[in-house]
């Protein structure tokens, strides 16, 4: 979540007072006195993979060493040096948005040589050392601390755009844990219900079980009335509560909460408040729907919990109020193909997916809701999209909803990014549509991995403790699927193929478990019959015959099985067509980058400086950022926006052979050029017409051309914009080999 500068600081400080103090009770309440258990772990000093200047190194006036590290993690920057008394060494992470709760730390030098180390831990991919001059860096490194817990679940299927897309969301979700879950680890650290919600739901399905912890810590802290009602909406019903429920079959904890989410809901949300909070997103938010649809959730939830925790006699007060709902939801918000309330002059896909999801819209209305609203808006941020995504997937419509997933991370994916962002495409789109580069680059409110785990692979328990679950896939177009889930009873690991004939799902399941199994009906054209480890058990009736596997059911969407534990090989034979509505992505460059560590850079205008988001943080833009290796700094023109002329030039000291360039300007998005115009020289002073012209990409622009030798390379601004400004976050040349 993004909020101001001052409240940023304020609701800082008071989660630093209230959190941790429900992390140390959470502790406590799943710690047995025996049981040792240490929050944050230390991972050691560990080596950059890349350096901008080899070591050692000294230089006679103050500059810059720049390192990156594999992956967004929580680091503190470590140096050995050589040199005088009194000179002060300043260090931070290459990302920009710590500046507002961690300033840059310094030391003083003392006489001959001397490690130093930060002693606050920032967030990011890269560390900035700013050395004074004639002292010499013999070495550097950096210790990476992170919560406690192990990554133990995992997603792979055939399509490397999903792959890439669980990877950086596990990464997010661990970087946006610590001593409770935060929002984001630079900006703001604030523990809201919003962002809990898909952190908390993520855990299950990356982390092993000391997650849980965190996890407890969110379902039992205290509500916050005044502090975003709609968020805690959001997480005391199907998606917070319950979820935790049946992830762990922890019933003391809900009957711990059982009386504060009552009372929250029976008497203290109000409806209509102006600062509920759903989601960010667009602004035109159908409020009025979204929030009916929260609360039936919730009290569907609230009745699941009052008969687990003895408190039947709240259940008939639950019915007539969910039944007050239903009998007027319709009449009124129904219009014929959607659901619109009158705060707004055009449906909403969250307020629509939510009608799916709650169950208030009936099957007769999914395909106009489809056909009306889920295609036709993109509402939703990325926090918000995982209930679109998840109401498609109820609709049958999984295959759109994995195209929706793909098509707005669209920049997400490619990017050298290890973790996801705020906004999609860094567009902030609540009251202004704008980029916002103060939104974070690594939010945990990004529920891919959960999507591809839980509702992709169809892994999720029914049953409180994974003593039952299901494994029921939407797989779409993929045609390939592992996944291990991390679950309490121990590993639950699938293996599904598809081939023109066959459709496997192959199961590792736990002790102390019941696995329901379903081969998809949707998947065939024609499904003749399905095997069991080999032996026929169904060929349109079921006739049994191995041990250990029992009837489920049948239904319109799948033939289903009960399964032991154990090792399990279901396979459905018939006829199924493997056509996509999606490419795969283009498999990894080959081509080789040329070393840039002793190039230098120039542009058409001085190095300078902009002031960084509405905290006004003055940030340092030299043409040097955009070779030294990190993609958080970068170069930018901030005297006009886009204009013909504007030019950018490397000297790479010697001449080089080529035919690639690639410019990253991920961070500032939508400064990528308007048009563009590449020349090469050996002397610096005579230029070659342009080898190669184009548009710039959003985020990364590749120009590819015939091969080149020469020493300068130069990159003018052909086209104009009045909007933004050009930039260049990273430089990199490459060359083919044969």
């Amino acid at each position: 979540m993004k909020i101001s500068m001052g409240s940023t600081l304020m609701i800082a400080a008071a989660a630093l007072s209230i959190f941790s103090v429900g992390a140390s009770s959470a502790d406590s309440q799943n710690s047995s006195p025996s049981e040792s258990f240490t929050m944050i772990k230390d991972y050691g000093l560990k080596p950059y993979v890349r350096v901008s200047k080899d070591l050692p190194h000294v230089e006679d006036k103050a500059w810059k060493l720049v390192c990156t590290m594999p992956y967004n993690c929580h680091f503190q920057p470590w140096i050995e040096v050589e040199g005088p008394e009194g000179s002060e060494i300043r260090f931070n992470s290459s990302n920009p948005l710590v500046l507002y709760l961690t300033p840059t730390e310094t030391v003083t030098t003392k006489l001959g040589e001397h490690i130093y180390e930060a002693k606050k831990w920032v967030s990011g991919e890269g560390a900035v050392y700013t050395i004074p001059a004639g002292v010499t860096v013999k070495a550097v490194q950096y210790r990476e601390t992170g919560y406690n817990t192990e990554f133990a679940g995992s997603f792979q299927c055939n399509d490397e755009d999903y792959n890439i897309l669980w990877k950086k969301a596990a990464r997010t979700a661990y970087v946006c844990m610590r001593e409770w879950f935060y929002d984001c680890p630079d900006r703001e650290r604030v523990g809201f219900w919003g962002d809990g919600t898909p952190e908390l739901n993520n855990c299950f399905y990356i982390f092993d079980q000391n997650s849980h912890r965190l996890c407890k810590e969110l379902v039992l802290r205290k509500l916050q009335p005044k502090f975003y009602p709609g968020q805690h909406l959001e997480f005391l019903g199907e998606y917070g509560l319950w979820f935790y429920y049946l992830q762990t079959g922890d019933l003391d904890s809900m009957r711990t909460v059982y009386d504060q989410t009552r009372t929250f809901l029976f008497d203290t949300y109000e409806f209509g408040k102006k600062n509920t909070w759903f989601d960010w997103g667009k602004d035109l938010k159908d409020t009025a729907v979204m929030e009916t649809c929260f609360y039936v959730i919730c009290l569907k939830t609230l009745k699941k919990m009052a008969m687990v925790t003895g408190h039947e006699t709240d259940v008939p007060l639950i019915d007539e109020k969910l039944q007050a709902i239903k009998s007027t939801f319709d009449s009124l918000y129904w219009k014929g193909s959607y659901y619109m309330s009158s705060q707004v002059t055009t449906p909403d896909d969250r307020a629509n997916a939510m009608a799916v999801n709650a169950g208030l819209a009936d099957p007769s209305k999914w395909d106009a809701i489809y056909d009306n609203v889920l295609t036709k808006k993109t509402y939703a941020s990325c926090f918000f999209d995982r209930w679109v995504f998840e109401a498609l997937c109820t609709m049958g419509r999984q295959e759109y909803a994995m195209l929706r997933m793909v098509t707005r991370y669209k920049t997400m994916i490619p990017c050298t990014f290890t973790t996801l962002w705020e906004h999609y495409d860094r567009w902030w789109a609540s009251w202004i549509d704008a980029y916002d580069d103060a939104s974070s680059l690594n939010h945990g409110w990004n529920p891919p991995a959960l999507l591809l785990s839980q509702t992709i692979a169809g892994v999720t328990p029914v049953a409180p403790g994974w003593t039952e679950y299901q494994v029921l896939p939407k797989e779409a177009f993929l045609t390939d699927i592992k996944v291990v889930v991390p679950s309490i009873k121990g590993n639950v690991t699938v293996d599904l193929k598809k081939t023109t004939s066959d459709y496997t799902i192959g199961l590792v399941s736990p002790a102390h478990t019941t696995a329901i199994v379903g081969i998809p009906k949707g998947s065939f054209t024609t499904l003749n019959s399905i095997t069991v480890n080999g032996t026929a058990v169904w060929s349109g009736d079921y006739r049994g015959g191995v041990q250990g596997v029992t009837w489920a059911g049948e239904d319109a969407d799948y033939v289903k099985f009960k399964a032991a534990p154990g090792t399990w090989t279901f396979a459905g034979q018939g006829t199924l067509s493997l056509a996509s509505p999606k490419a795969l992505p283009a498999p990894p460059s080959q081509d080789t980058p040329l070393d840039k560590k002793h190039w230098t850079a120039c542009a058409s205008v001085p190095d300078s400086s902009f002031a960084f988001s509405g905290a006004k943080i003055p940030i340092e833009i030299p043409a040097a950022n955009a070779l030294d290796g990190d993609h958080w700094t970068g170069w930018r023109d901030m005297t006009k926006t886009q204009t013909p002329g504007q030019w950018f030039q490397v000297d790479m000291k010697q001449a080089q052979t080529f035919d690639k360039i690639v410019l990253d300007t991920t961070w500032a998005l939508w400064d990528t050029p308007q048009q563009y115009a590449v020349s090469v020289s050996n002397d610096g002073e005579t230029w070659s017409d342009p080898i190669a012209t184009g548009s710039g990409e959003l985020g990364i622009t590749t120009i590819t051309f015939a091969p080149q030798t020469a020493r300068y390379v130069r990159i003018t601004q052909t086209g104009a914009n009045a909007t933004y400004h050009w930039s260049i976050y990273e430089l990199n040349v490459y060359r083919r080999e044969p």
